[in-house]
């Protein structure tokens, strides 16, 4: 399943991240996607090496320089993103808000309209009157012929 996370627009604001240099802006943005499929919580240096397409030696550095810039934290559940939880709401899953919509729309039918409903074809003198950029025709058919107004103005 493919997942998402929030990523706030004020990020262009932050000192922290700004300064970055864009080799470690990078990582941290796929540092921040590894979080998010891992439940908020890196996964060992190797995984994250393998995803990052760097050796573990090189992977640790970048770890270890966000750290020092703030935007990487330490807790007894493993390496995290900073302020993770609480940018990254549990509530954000459509799935039960979706499937109560769907069950309250099901069964409603159209309501009854006393005119008869448009259809999709077209009448044959519609179709030679449209431009090119009124409808179908192709590279290959020629535009219409211009008819000049029957009251003497110019079009």
């Amino acid at each position: 399943m493919t997942r998402w996370f929030r990523v706030y627009d004020d990020l262009i604001d932050d000192p922290k991240v700004q300064r970055l240099d864009p080799s470690l802006f990078k990582a941290l943005i796929n540092l921040w996607c590894l979080a998010s499929a891992n439940h908020g919580v890196l996964p060992p240096i190797d995984e994250i090496a393998f995803k990052l397409r760097m050796k573990p030696e090189k992977a640790q550095r970048v770890l270890t320089e966000l750290r020092a810039a703030g935007l990487i934290d330490d807790d007894e559940m493993g390496a995290r993103p900073h302020n993770w939880d609480a940018r990254q709401f549990i509530s954000d899953g459509s799935t039960s808000r979706v499937k109560r919509f769907r069950e309250r729309h099901r069964n409603v039918s159209p309501a009854v309209s006393g005119t008869t409903p448009e259809t999709e074809t077209e009448t044959e003198t519609e179709t030679e009157s449209k431009t090119p950029s009124q409808g179908s025709m192709n590279s290959t058919d020629e535009a219409p012929a211009r008819v000049p107004p029957t009251n003497g103005r110019a079009a």
